[in-house]
């Protein structure tokens, strides 16, 4: 035991993929059976494996941890009941308002086992274990990144509507914000419905807490964040493979593989900007990635999407020189305990 402890702390980037990919393939299963066979009663086990690349940092943190615990269990209890509710409010909203589902006793008991994976990862910004509430802290830090995620909220919608804009003007598709399907109030309680969901299950909580939260320090430890875009755009495709199967995807098609890594990249590379910027901020990152998600939920997506991502993406890259590495006392560049102490 000690030997494979002593190599997932040598190796956290490997131990966590490992870990993630155990996680969500070894539950993959549940996705076909709930998505297309409709055994909905095994929908708690999609929830689990969806959170996999949160769960796995938590659990190689744990691992490497060598601090003794010290905090209250009662302030951990305390997170893990509120963000049990919250997650729980935002899955029924999402149920009733966007999928047009009658709410009930039974429902409101399913969800509720469904938000657990979510709510304990929340919990643990509070855990007893040192090392994993340094780790996840920033996923509820609002007051210093304000501004930040207010931006984040407006670059994805930002970026749609100006590609949308673009497609015209070169008469390459017509596509009109007309087009959409509800306006005033009413789209604004659905954009709001829908961002929250998305947050909560799973952006920011099962996938950033992971992808941005986890990996992206320990890579960046090592390599420049144009490289460490790179590797986890690979993963991060990968990981959905078994979802996308079970959504009817063409995942055994090397033109598939080939078109999500062009769609892909750039959007990793806009969130681990976003991540970087805010010297760490999950809760940034989170939102980056939920309000990706519901723009292109309610905008129409346009051909000109992928240029003019890939071109904002390229300003990024060239004004902060993402192809080269950042200094080792960066706030989002991993430092074992033993270094930060003697910073």
């Amino acid at each position: 035991m000690k030997q494979i402890t002593d190599w997932i702390r040598y190796h956290q980037v490997a131990a966590f993929f490992m870990i993630t990919f155990g996680i969500t393939w070894g539950l993959g299963f549940s996705f076909d059976a709930v998505m297309n066979q409709k055994v909905e009663w095994l929908a708690p086990l999609v929830s689990v494996a969806i959170c996999g690349p949160g769960l796995a940092g938590i659990i190689v943190s744990r691992i490497c941890s060598t601090e003794p615990e010290s905090g209250s269990a009662k302030a951990v209890w305390i997170a893990f009941l509120v963000a049990l509710i919250l997650s729980t409010v935002a899955f029924l909203a999402n149920n009733t308002i966007i999928n047009h589902a009658p709410l009930s006793p039974v429902m409101v008991v399913f969800v509720l086992v469904m938000a657990v994976p979510v709510a304990y990862i929340i919990s643990q910004a509070h855990s007893r274990v040192p090392s994993v509430r340094r780790y996840l802290a920033s996923l509820l830090k609002v007051r210093q990144v304000w501004g930040w995620l207010l931006l984040a909220l407006i670059v994805p919608a930002g970026l749609n509507v100006l590609s949308i804009v673009i497609s015209n003007m070169l008469g390459r598709q017509s596509v009109h914000l007309s087009d959409l399907s509800f306006t005033g109030l009413t789209l604004l309680k659905m954009v709001a419905v829908t961002f929250f969901y998305q947050v909560f299950f799973f952006n920011a909580t099962g996938e950033e807490v992971g992808w941005r939260g986890f990996a992206l320090p320990r890579l960046q430890a090592r390599t420049s964040p144009l490289i460490a875009s790179l590797v986890l755009t690979f993963f991060w495709a990968m990981w959905h493979a078994l979802y996308w199967e079970a959504a009817g995807d063409p995942v055994l098609t090397w033109q598939y593989w080939q078109d999500t890594f062009v769609k892909l990249f750039p959007a990793t590379v806009l969130i681990n900007w976003f991540y970087n910027r805010t010297k760490g901020s999950i809760l940034v990152a989170g939102f980056t990635h939920a309000a990706t998600n519901t723009a292109q939920a309610f905008i129409p997506i346009c051909d000109s999407l992928i240029l003019t991502l890939s071109v904002a993406v390229l300003v990024v890259i060239l004004v902060d020189r993402m192809w080269k590495k950042l200094p080792p006392d960066h706030p989002a560049v991993y430092r074992s305990p033993e270094h930060a102490a003697h910073r």
